[in-house]
């Protein structure tokens, strides 16, 4: 039998063969049955049916993974890390105002002292002032103004680091001006709250103004 060319049609359903060698009747039955099996498919009948989806093992796996990335974002970004570095830097930025109110109050020189961890206040360059709260773990047992966010004591505010200012120890005068440790005035001075990202306290030049922008 000579070679047959041939293409059938039905239903979108395409049957292309190219010098093809046709020995019976039974191969081209076989061809004409299988396009009528699938008339209402588009798949071919010779080339290999391409079934494309996802598994149920597949579609667990994709749930998994999708469930591992989301918690690791959540811990990342926590909105309790944005929370404790706010609390944070507004206890600094109170306990600066406080040194400032007992000079004025006192009408003697007040100091607040930064460490890389925490602060001190004191009077008359020496003397450790008491906490304005007694009761506040972040001070010392005596309830002096010594506060350290790395003590055992202070856990609300652990791993809370802070960057002095430029002048340090920053003094105000009996006016509430922030001086140096000669008494002259200063400029502009920042401090720096770090926890999970940043935040800074300015101390204003003559005015003394603390604010948190």
């Amino acid at each position: 039998m000579q070679d047959t060319r041939y293409k059938i049609k039905n239903s979108g359903c395409r049957i292309q063969d190219a010098g093809f060698r046709i020995t019976d009747k039974k191969t081209i039955m076989h061809r004409v049955s299988c396009i009528m099996y699938h008339q209402k498919s588009r798949a071919s009948c010779i080339v290999h049916h391409d079934s494309k989806g996802f598994s149920l093992i597949e579609t667990i796996m994709v749930m998994v993974i999708a469930v591992i990335l989301a918690a690791v974002v959540a811990v990342r970004w926590s909105p309790f890390d944005t929370i404790k570095l706010n609390s944070a830097t507004r206890k600094v930025a109170a306990d600066i105002r406080y040194a400032q109110k007992v000079a004025i109050s006192t009408q003697a020189r007040a100091a607040i002292e930064f460490t890389g961890t925490g602060y001190n206040v004191y009077q008359n360059f020496a003397s450790l002032i008491l906490a304005p709260n007694p009761g506040d773990p972040c001070s010392d047992s005596g309830g002096n103004f010594r506060v350290d966010f790395s003590a055992s004591r202070c856990s609300n505010f652990s791993s809370v680091t802070i960057t002095p200012p430029a002048t340090n120890p920053l003094y105000f005068n009996s006016l509430g001006t922030p001086v140096n440790a000669a008494g002259a005035a200063v400029g502009n001075q920042t401090v720096t709250v770090t926890y999970n990202g940043s935040s800074a306290i300015t101390i204003e030049e003559g005015t003394g103004r603390v604010s948190i922008p």
